[in-house]
């Protein structure tokens, strides 16, 4: 490099070097430290001198260098945007108290006015351990004060809420609250009691939780408020010190997300890490979700009951996007979408998609799950479904499920390479119409039963040969209108036990 031209970078370095110093040291003077103003840091009580001191630092940012504080009152922070008081915790600042509190944080619960509604700007909390075990929640962010930042902070051993987006009747919101959540790790007290990790109320919609890592609480995360986007989140069940520890049957009820609201969410990369129910959605309520690169996994064995989960009785309908996602499943019987089976069955909308996923152990999962019509909506190929089982002995094995539709079905079972029968059906819950049936190929001394069994609003249907036979079942929907089910895997015979079901089914056809 030519001298003059390093000689000249080398002086713009020191100039902008100048620049960060400076811009550094008009920062300093805005931000105060608390210990230097009588704030005690050495785990004796501190009374009302620390809201004192808030009370009077509007516009400021409090520094709260390492230490304990010991809290008789919570740290209630100002409403009005203009009055902004902002906290630095130093990362081993420890923030906690011997009574019994409400919160140790409350944003947001004074000064309820602001000149210019219009007017919003960041108020932001950062760092800073927070030891929740005697109160009933950490951090309480009033949610009709917009834009609220918590960051870098770690709270842990709470018995109720670590973090609450809440609502007060006294000041009317935009029902927007916009709070920022990142980079927080919650340790809750066990995932067998009633522990929350973010609690979100309603009128308190768009806020964004990125990075991160909640676990041992029994709901990772609960909101009455739609508008959400959560990217990069770890849920994890998991018994601390001091917790309830139910043995082999640890975390059976535990929720990762409980959406009560019918709003639109974004979950992206969510690790659900043994937990019971991955998202469980309310009755009423009918969300739109969008969810994307999700993990499923249990540490337990013989652990787990669906990754979305609804009232069965529920009739109406929600839309979930699943896509790119991973589901490792550990209990047999598991579904992906454990809800009214009609709502699938007759979303001619598309509302529910179940695309580029991989199921791992796919033979525990259960026969009835809806993510198994997704494999065959919208296709007509004549490889899209088949087993690798070619030894058919001279009982009933499951060809997959037809679910109830107002459309009809038409099925081709290519049974031998030059030898398949066609059935055309209609299923409508409780009764099912032979359409039409042919042979199509050559004639081949093959003798076999087809029939069916019906189960709630399930009509699930069976391959018998007359003898043990070499066949090769590939399945077609020619119509792919999505009311068929496949098998879970084909890596295995399914009968009539796998599908709960007993006797003999009903003869369709004969030859």
């Amino acid at each position: 490099m030519p001298r003059r031209i390093y000689c000249y970078l080398f002086f713009l370095h020191l100039a902008s070097l100048s620049f960060l110093y400076a811009q550094s040291d008009e920062t300093a003077n805005e931000i105060i430290s608390v210990t230097k103003l009588g704030i005690k840091n050495d785990g004796t009580a501190i009374g009302t001198e620390l809201n004192d001191l808030v009370k009077n630092a509007h516009g400021k940012t409090l520094y709260f260098p390492a230490g304990t504080y010991n809290l008789s009152e919570a740290i209630v922070l100002p409403y009005d945007y203009s009055k902004n008081v902002n906290l630095i915790f130093d990362k081993n600042a420890l923030i906690k108290s011997d009574l019994h509190l409400e919160a140790l944080l409350k944003v947001g619960y004074y000064e309820m006015s602001t000149p210019d509604k219009s007017y919003r700007r960041f108020s932001y909390i950062e760092g800073g351990m927070f030891d929740c075990s005697n109160v009933d929640n950490g951090i309480i962010v009033n949610g009709l004060k917009q834009l609220v930042s918590l960051r870098s902070i770690s709270l842990f051993k709470g018995h109720k809420t670590h973090i609450r987006i809440n609502v007060t009747d006294d000041f009317a919101g935009t029902g927007s609250a916009d709070t920022k959540i990142d980079n927080i790790t919650i340790q809750g007290i066990s995932s067998n009691q009633d522990v929350y990790g973010i609690y979100i109320d309603h009128s308190c919609a768009d806020i964004k939780i990125s990075n991160t890592f909640i676990y041992g609480t029994k709901y990772g995360i609960v909101t009455k408020s739609g508008g959400h986007i959560l990217n990069n989140i770890h849920i994890l069940s998991q018994v601390t010190t001091g917790g309830i520890n139910l043995g082999s049957s640890n975390f059976q009820l535990t929720e990762g997300i409980r959406i009560e609201n019918s709003g639109f969410f974004i979950l992206n990369e969510i690790y659900f890490d043994t937990i019971d129910k991955a998202i469980v959605i309310t009755s009423s309520d009918t969300p739109t979700l969008v969810i994307d690169k999700n993990i499923y996994f249990s540490y337990l064995k013989d652990f787990g009951s669906s990754f979305i989960s609804r009232d069965n009785e529920a009739t109406t309908s929600f839309q979930a996007k699943i896509s790119n996602s991973i589901l490792n499943i550990s209990k047999k019987g598991y579904k992906v979408f454990d809800i009214n089976p009609l709502i699938v069955g007759y979303d001619s909308r598309e509302y529910f998609t179940f695309i580029n996923n991989t199921i791992k152990n796919p033979h525990l999962l259960s026969p009835y799950d809806a993510s198994l019509l997704q494999k065959l909506r919208k296709k007509s190929s004549d490889a899209l479904v088949f087993t690798n089982q070619t030894a058919f002995d001279p009982e009933w094995h499951a060809l997959g499920a037809l679910i109830a539709s107002p459309s009809h079905s038409l099925l081709r079972i290519d049974l031998f390479d030059d030898y398949a029968v066609e059935l055309k059906l209609k299923f409508n819950g409780n009764a099912i119409t032979l359409l039409d049936s042919k042979i199509i190929g050559s004639e081949k001394s093959h003798s076999f039963q087809i029939g069916y069994s019906i189960k709630d609003n399930h009509c699930v249907l069976f391959y018998k040969p007359k003898v043990e036979s070499q066949v090769y079942p590939v399945i077609s929907d020619l119509l792919g209108n999505g009311s068929f089910m496949t098998t879970p895997s084909p890596n295995k015979h399914f009968r009539l036990a796998d599908y709960d079901l007993a006797g003999h089914p009903v003869l369709l056809i004969e030859k």
